[in-house]
């Protein structure tokens, strides 16, 4: 009867973390803190549902386990790669609205694709200036 009772306190606990998670992704204002709120938060609520999936139904527990150490391994790798990324993408949205400034650039026939791969905006327009030419020859 107690270790039901602690299962099911694990399984409120869990699911309580996830609900907090989806309505910080829902109601946080930028980016970079909806990230917060989905990676740690929803972290301990999946702990939480594992503990007392475990504790329910002792036999999964090793399963439980590798799950928990594989969520606990990818999910910061996964946000800060998912961080880095939209960092990078804010820094050539600035870079290109000052290139516009500069120039006469349209914003839309540029592919951005090539600045992830470390390429200088420079080199992106050079490189669609030349497949421009290319396809009009």
């Amino acid at each position: 009867m107690i270790i039901e009772l602690l299962g099911i306190a694990a399984l409120l606990f869990g699911l309580f973390f996830s609900f907090v998670g989806v309505v910080g992704v829902i109601r946080m204002p930028d980016m970079y803190t909806r990230l917060h709120a989905s990676g740690k938060v929803a972290v301990l609520g999946l702990f939480g549902l594992l503990v007392g999936t475990s504790i329910l139904m002792p036999s999964i527990t090793l399963k439980a386990l590798a799950l928990g150490l594989f969520i606990l391994l990818t999910v910061p790798v996964a946000s800060h790669a998912i961080a880095a990324s939209e960092y990078r993408r804010q820094e050539l949205i600035g870079e290109l609205v000052g290139m516009q400034e500069e120039k006469d650039i349209d914003m839309e026939s540029i592919d951005v694709t090539g600045y992830l791969s470390r390429s200088s905006v420079k080199d992106i327009i050079e490189a669609n200036a030349r497949t421009s030419q290319s396809d009009s020859n």
